[in-house]
């Protein structure tokens, strides 16, 4: 089964208050960006990612906006059920963009990423990263994979919302960024039985197939 939540926000306090019910060996947690428990590097950080690691189930995690793309890059990428991942300790996993997964039986697409809409106020490899945004290498590769797929999934997560659901769910004028056209492209051809995102900090069914998380929890079997 696969528990799937919305943005940590580095606060283990807060992840672990969660109403997860009961996770068994075999299940997985997904969180869909904005993780922030690879932040700063320190002492306590480490404990809390190993302690993460160690846990009988596993923690999966797409990145957000607000990572810090510096100390992520330096865990190696290898390859696990059927996509690249980084493995950050034992069962903490970074799911990686434009990736496909055969996890319990079900097939598992991941684009991370997002923009900081208040990134000018932020410092560059401190509190914003460039990185945070995806490379046309990258988006690349996810199309690559969906077509190999035939463009059926069962599951997608991500942390940005496909350009449809951002106009819904913000409303007024904004800048629509590469990202969310990308995935307002790939909703469109994609069949999938549910896209869950996170981002905008509110829990809410849009409609059968798609859901936005952030503190609860959505259970799919």
């Amino acid at each position: 089964m696969f528990f799937v939540t919305g943005d940590v926000h580095g606060d283990i306090k807060d992840f672990e208050s969660r109403k997860f019910g009961h996770i068994k060996k075999g299940d997985f947690i997904v969180v869909c960006g904005d993780f922030g428990l690879i932040w700063d590097g320190s002492n306590s950080e480490r404990k809390t990612i190993q302690k993460l690691g160690r846990r009988k189930y596993g923690v999966l995690f797409v990145e957000g906006a607000h990572e810090n793309f510096d100390l992520l890059s330096k865990y190696p990428v290898t390859e696990w059920n059927g996509g690249k991942v980084q493995v950050i300790s034992g069962n903490l996993i970074h799911l990686m963009r434009g990736q496909i997964y055969t996890i319990n039986g079900k097939k598992v697409f991941t684009f991370g990423g997002g923009e900081s809409l208040d990134r000018e106020m932020r410092t560059p490899h401190k509190t914003w990263w460039e990185e945070e945004l995806p490379t046309m290498s990258e988006m690349q590769e996810g199309v690559q994979k969906l077509v190999a797929s035939g463009w059926n999934v069962d599951y997608i997560f991500t942390h940005s919302a496909p350009s449809a659901f951002r106009r819904f769910l913000e409303g007024g004028e904004y800048d629509l960024d590469a990202l969310n056209v990308y995935l307002e492209c790939i909703r469109e051809k994609c069949k999938y039985e549910k896209w869950v995102f996170g981002n905008y900090h509110i829990n809410r069914r849009l409609s059968i197939e798609q859901e936005v998380v952030f503190d609860g929890v959505l259970k799919l079997e």
